[in-house]
């Protein structure tokens, strides 16, 4: 097989075919219709966004490149950007090829450094990441070709270069900022030899003398990786991307919307919640207790949080991933037996209830659970986490997008009086 590089130039002339052919033919065919209560609640359910890299499948859960998630993760960081990037699992070389490629990449310049330290203590690691990335922009090799006339078939390759220089450096960046702005220690440098992965496991510098948190960390980073093309964070990138902004501004901004507390905060709202429990039973309760303390939890209008999704219909297979391998090697602690007791009793009472469409718990419900378990107790960090491992995503789809020649994102408003007289004409 050919390697990254070469693999998609081999790919993109039949994508960009296809998408001919499609438009040929079928350009004024509907896809998807709204209604004036989606306009007004954020779009759910319109589809609204071509994603090749993964689907949720309201049965299945989400599938990379077609594949169920629960089959990829034992898989590195790289061999999961390749397949994203080009449909296919790269072969032995082709992987080497990658790995050694982004360790070419991996070093941060000193003027990151010394913007991350010159900021207030009490800055938001999600506000560093950010920071770096808009620091960083002036290096872009997309905004640099660009300026010299860089044809549009060309938009791709510099942006898979503005992506294999962020894919180095981001777990670089971000196990820096936890090591160095919140525990006050030495930063670990990458190893020679090691993937994303391993790289970032060991940067974090969490004791490890089993291995269980670099097993973790793969299956974090897989689980994290992709979903989708329209969650809040995804679909700023690409709305940035789409005015041909270069990917560090496109991202930057997708750490920007993953930083609220409707999207990427998510975990830390339920390991919030699971330390309550903890502390108000003095411990981790049992089942009965709990089934009563969460029902009036239910009906004094209170959100269970890391339950529900807006697609799935079944439990989501990442939480799947995480929880069997909470199973495996923290059976005992306190905070993972609350999140299983708490898996246990809360899908009945939310069904009970007759709220939530899907009762199960989510992978929201799992991840900051099980990193609190391995001792990253540090709340504020757990969304530089998972930007961490998204940006294998949010790179891929930007790439395949400038190869395609996606247009720039440009939808009409309308205004509340337009739909008040819309609707009155059609009544």
């Amino acid at each position: 097989m050919a390697d990254l590089k070469q693999t998609l130039k081999n790919k993109i002339p039949q994508w960009r075919e296809d998408i001919r052919k499609l438009l040929s033919a079928h350009a004024d065919t509907i896809v998807s219709s709204i209604t004036l209560g989606q306009l007004f609640k954020g779009l759910r359910g319109v589809e609204a966004v071509v994603c090749d890299t993964s689907f949720v499948d309201p049965q299945q859960g989400l599938l990379i490149r077609g594949i169920p998630v629960l089959e990829l993760i034992d898989r590195s960081a790289e061999e999961i950007f390749f397949l994203l990037c080009t449909g296919d699992l790269p072969d032995p070389a082709a992987l080497e090829a990658l790995r050694q490629d982004l360790e070419k990449r991996a070093g941060v310049p000193e003027y990151v450094w010394h913007m991350i330290e010159s900021m207030p203590g009490d800055t938001d690691p999600m506000s560093l990441m950010s920071m770096a990335m808009v620091a960083m922009q002036r290096e872009s090799v997309f905004l640099k070709r660009y300026n010299e006339g860089m044809p549009r078939e060309a938009h791709w390759e510099a942006t898979l270069e503005d992506a294999l220089n962020i894919i180095a450096r981001l777990p670089v960046i971000s196990a820096g900022i936890y090591r160095g702005r919140i525990l006050k220690k030495d930063l670990h440098p990458p190893k020679a030899g090691h993937g994303f992965m391993e790289n970032f496991a060991h940067m974090l510098g969490v004791a490890d003398p089993q291995g269980h948190f670099g097993e973790f960390i793969r299956r974090f980073v897989v689980v994290h990786s992709d979903h989708e093309g329209a969650n809040a964070s995804v679909l700023t990138s690409r709305i940035v991307n789409s005015s041909l902004s270069d990917l560090y501004f496109s991202i930057s901004a997708a750490m920007n919307s993953l930083s609220g507390p409707l999207h990427g905060l998510a975990n830390q709202e339920s390991v919030k919640f699971v330390l309550e429990i903890l502390k108000k039973f003095n411990g981790v309760p049992e089942a009965g207790a709990l089934r009563d303390y969460i029902w009036q939890c239910l009906q004094s209008g209170r959100v269970i949080p890391g339950f529900g999704h807006a697609v799935l219909r079944y439990k989501d297979p990442r939480y799947v991933a995480l929880f069997e391998f909470g199973k495996k090697v923290c059976p005992a602690h306190p905070v993972f037996r609350a999140v299983e007791i708490l898996g246990e009793v809360a899908p009945p009472l939310l069904r009970k209830q007759g709220k939530a469409q899907n009762p199960y718990p989510n992978i929201d419900g799992i991840s900051g659970a099980l990193l609190h378990a391995f001792g990253i107790k540090e709340l504020n960090y757990y969304t530089a986490m998972f930007s961490t491992s998204q940006i294998l995503g949010i790179c891929a789809q930007l790439i395949i997008n400038r190869a395609v020649y996606s247009p720039i994102i440009r939808p009409r408003s309308v205004t509340t009086q337009w739909l008040k007289s819309f609707v009155s004409d059609v009544i």
